[in-house]
C-alpha cells in the first residue's frame, strides 16, 4: 500500500511540474471572475495581483516615497497619483507578445512632468514600458519619445520618465502605461503619475437646456443616466437648436438641475462623466409630486466620456423623477 501511495504521490508531483511554464510562474489559474478586454496587441485579463501567481515572489507594499519626487517649477503644485496593480495587474501568454495597459486617468489639459513604475520580473530582463493615447474612436497611439526601460531583474524593477518641459494632456483622449510583455515572466506592480493641473477660466453663457427626461423617460433608482451636456435643446420640444454650445475643451459646468414629478421621497447626484458612485446629493425632494430647483457645478468627464455627466436618483427602493439640467456656464 505505502509503495502504491508513493508511486502515485510521484506521479502526481510530475504532472504539476509539466503544468508549470520555464518561466517560473505558476500555471495561469483560469477563473470564471477575470474578465477579457480588448487590448493592442491581445486581450488583457483582470485578475489577481500578479505577485500572487510567482513562487517565493515577496514585494513590500509601494508608499508615496517610492515615486521620485519632481518639481517643474517654482510656486507648481503637483498632483502625485498613484496607479495601483489592481488596475490591469497580469498577463498570461506562453506566447508571449501581449501587454500590460495600465489607465492613468489623468485629466484633459493636465501638464505630465513624470512618470515611474514598478514591475516585478522573475528572470534577469528589463521590461520596456511605453505611454499611449486613446481616442474618442478607441485607436490607440504610441508616443515614440514616451518610452522606457527598467533596471534590470530578476526581482522589483523601476523605470523612470521625465518631461522638462511639460507634456499637455490633449482633449478627447485617454492615457496608459503599457508594459510589453514577451515572457510570462513580467508583472505590473504599480505606477505613479506626476502632474500639475490645467488653469481653468469661467465663461458664464445665456443659460441653456441640454437635457429634460420629459421627452424621453423619467429616471428610477438603480438606473444611472450618462447624458451629453454639449447640445442646447428647445425647451418645448427636445430638439437640438445649437450644436456644442458648451465646446470641445470644457472642463467643467456650472449648472441649474430641476426635478419635477418626483415620485416617493428621494434625490438626484450630478456626478462627473461617467460615474455612478454617490457621495453627495444634489436635491432632495420630501414628497410625491413636487417640483424643486438647485444649482451646482460638476467637472465633465475626459476621453471618451468628455463633456458628458451622469444623472443617478436614489432614496426609497422606487425613488423616481423627471430631471432638467440647465447649463449656466463653463470653465475651460
Amino acid at each position: 500500500m505505502r509503495s502504491r501511495f508513493r508511486l502515485l504521490s510521484v506521479v502526481a508531483l510530475t504532472l504539476l511540474l509539466l503544468a508549470l511554464p520555464s518561466s517560473g510562474l505558476a500555471a495561469d489559474p483560469r477563473d470564471p471572475s477575470r474578465q477579457a478586454v480588448s487590448g493592442l496587441h491581445g486581450s488583457i485579463e483582470v485578475g489577481p495581483n500578479f505577485l500572487s501567481l510567482v513562487p517565493g515572489a515577496s514585494v513590500r507594499t509601494l508608499g508615496l516615497a517610492d515615486a521620485v519626487a519632481y518639481s517643474p517649477n517654482a510656486g507648481a503644485t503637483v498632483v502625485t497619483t498613484y496607479v495601483p496593480a489592481s488596475e490591469l495587474d497580469y498577463e498570461y501568454n506562453s506566447q508571449g507578445n501581449y501587454s500590460i495597459l495600465a489607465p492613468l486617468g489623468l485629466p484633459s489639459g493636465a501638464t505630465l512632468w513624470q512618470i515611474d513604475v514598478y514591475g516585478y520580473t522573475t528572470s534577469a530582463t528589463t521590461q520596456h514600458w511605453g505611454v499611449y493615447d486613446q481616442t474618442g474612436s478607441g485607436s490607440f497611439s504610441l508616443l515614440t519619445t514616451m518610452t522606457m526601460d527598467t533596471s534590470t531583474g530578476p526581482g522589483l524593477v523601476h523605470a523612470l520618465l521625465t518631461f522638462p518641459s511639460g507634456v499637455t494632456l490633449a482633449t478627447g483622449r485617454e492615457w496608459f502605461v503599457d508594459l510589453f510583455v514577451t515572457s510570462s515572466s513580467s508583472g505590473f506592480v504599480g505606477a505613479y503619475v506626476q502632474y500639475t493641473l490645467p488653469t481653468l477660466s469661467f465663461v458664464p453663457i445665456t443659460p441653456v437646456r441640454v437635457f429634460d427626461s420629459r421627452f424621453s423617460s423619467r429616471l428610477v433608482q438603480g438606473a444611472p443616466r450618462t447624458i451629453n451636456v454639449k447640445d442646447a435643446i428647445n425647451v418645448n420640444t427636445g430638439a437640438v437648436t445649437t450644436p456644442n454650445a458648451i465646446p470641445v475643451g470644457a472642463k467643467a459646468v456650472s449648472y441649474t438641475v430641476t426635478a419635477t414629478n418626483t415620485g416617493i421621497p428621494g434625490f438626484v447626484a450630478v456626478l462627473p462623466g461617467t460615474t455612478t458612485t454617490v457621495t453627495a446629493s444634489t436635491i432632495n425632494w420630501t414628497a410625491s409630486g413636487a417640483t424643486i430647483a438647485a444649482g451646482g457645478t460638476v467637472s465633465l468627464g475626459t476621453g471618451t466620456a468628455e463633456r458628458q455627466v451622469t444623472l443617478v436618483v436614489g432614496g426609497g427602493g422606487s425613488a423616481s423623477t423627471d430631471v432638467i439640467l440647465d447649463i449656466t456656464g463653463y470653465y475651460i
